[in-house]
């Protein structure tokens, strides 16, 4: 019954995406048309990466006009309407999105712009990165300019993804945020169709008036209390997708081991943070194993924070701000700190931290450990902490440089 579901879901989808593209030849853009169109990675339901993507490219490329941010059912996220104004949310781009209804929000729009990230290769659904590159491809017919912001691509990109790059490459250039990513583009599109760039959420600005709350004021505090006391602090963020590919217990053993392994090497102070709220492990998120790992260490005498109050990844950047650097699972994290000039220690998955690191003139192997070996981290966590004064300098140095070549996230040609 789901297969029968599945196909018929599929049939539904096409019709209206071949109906959506006859109506292209006779339906336009309008001249006049002032609202842009967002699709965000992922639906806006708790994940602070895509917090942190939209708020870039709504304060850096927006040029004040409203923008129309697409998800997959109704979220009104009243949050952002502190963070970014002008906003306005909409639903309907999900496994039955109806090409035909898109293609009159499309021609009401003066841009489409899509968040490539790491949606966009197929790893995760191929619908999800196919109907993306529809999407560019209608508005193009249509003489509304689209754009995807840099993305990467995993080493099994698959073939049907592959030739929908290439039919879309020859009216819009790709970005590309990390140099694997490139060099594997470049096996199948033209150089001259793709532009290298880094992750959008790099010029993600700083809105000191979100962070602003009681919450923070009592965390600037404790950070102003354990500084005092000689104490580094370190934000910690764990990831739960890490977690479901290897047992909760087996990961939450293995951040603790890593953890304990950083308070043998040094006088530390730790701040649980998350990057993302949905129930991802079971019913467990980002939070939940953050605010386990508080516990545990604060029935050891460590000095922690954990809070449960923050909304958003733009309000994170203000608790990342105040640390000494972070370790952590989840990559836009990170990049919150590495705006900053705040080193990482990544728990890396997937290919994604390696390139990244790169950026920055820092060996990978300095800084990195798989997820799935925390339990044997001690060599990591030496070389790390040796190595600190030079990747911090390295950070401190490549930061402004990074941040100059993340705006080729919006072209004008």
């Amino acid at each position: 019954m789901n297969k029968l579901k599945e196909v018929f879901k599929g049939i539904y989808v096409e019709v209206f995406w071949y109906l959506a593209l006859f109506c292209s030849l006779f339906v336009k853009g309008k001249k006049e048309a002032r609202k842009v169109l967002v699709l965000p990675a992922a639906n806006l339901n708790g994940g602070f990466g895509e917090d942190i993507m939209i708020t870039s490219f709504i304060n850096n490329f927006a040029n004040d006009a409203q923008v129309n941010i697409l998800n997959g059912y109704k979220i009104i996220r009243e949050d952002y309407r502190t963070i970014n104004k002008n906003v306005v949310f909409l639903d309907g781009f999900n496994e039955k999105v109806n090409f035909l209804k898109l293609l009159f929000l499309i021609k009401d729009c003066a841009l489409v712009y899509v968040i490539g990230a790491d949606i966009m290769d197929g790893t995760y659904r191929v619908h999800n990165s196919i109907n993306r590159l529809r999407v560019i491809e209608l508005a193009h017919r249509m003489g509304v300019k689209a754009q995807i912001s840099g993305f990467s691509v995993s080493k099994n990109i698959l073939p049907v993804v592959k030739a929908k790059f290439s039919a879309v490459s020859k009216d819009v250039k790709l970005k590309i945020r990390d140099v694997e990513s490139y060099v594997r583009m470049k096996d199948f599109i033209p150089a001259d169709r793709l532009i290298l760039t880094n992750d959008i959420a790099f010029i993600c600005p700083d809105l000191p008036a979100v962070y602003q709350s009681q919450t923070y004021d009592t965390y600037k505090s404790w950070v102003a209390r354990v500084t005092a006391n000689g104490k580094t602090v370190i934000g910690v963020c764990p990831n739960a997708i890490q977690a479901k590919k290897i047992g909760f217990d087996k990961y939450l053993s293995g951040f603790k081991s890593l953890l304990e392994g950083f308070l043998a090497a040094d006088n530390y102070a730790f701040v649980f943070l998350y990057h993302d709220i949905r129930p991802i492990c079971d019913e467990a998120s980002d939070s939940t194993i953050s605010c386990i790992l508080d516990e545990y260490f604060r029935e050891k005498g460590v000095d922690c924070f954990y809070t449960d109050q923050i909304k958003n990844g733009v309000e994170l950047k203000g608790y990342v701000s105040l640390v000494d650097f972070t370790i952590t699972g989840r990559m836009h994290l990170g990049i919150s700190g590495l705006t900053y000039a705040k080193p990482m220690f990544g728990v890396s998955y997937a290919n994604k931290f390696e390139g990244m690191v790169k950026l920055f003139d820092i060996d990978p192997n300095l800084c990195l450990i798989d997820y799935d070996k925390l339990d044997n981290s001690k060599e990591k966590i030496s070389l790390f902490t040796k190595n600190f004064a030079a990747i911090q300098n390295s950070v401190k140095k490549n930061i402004n440089n990074v941040k100059l070549e993340t705006t080729n996230n919006y072209t004008h040609g």
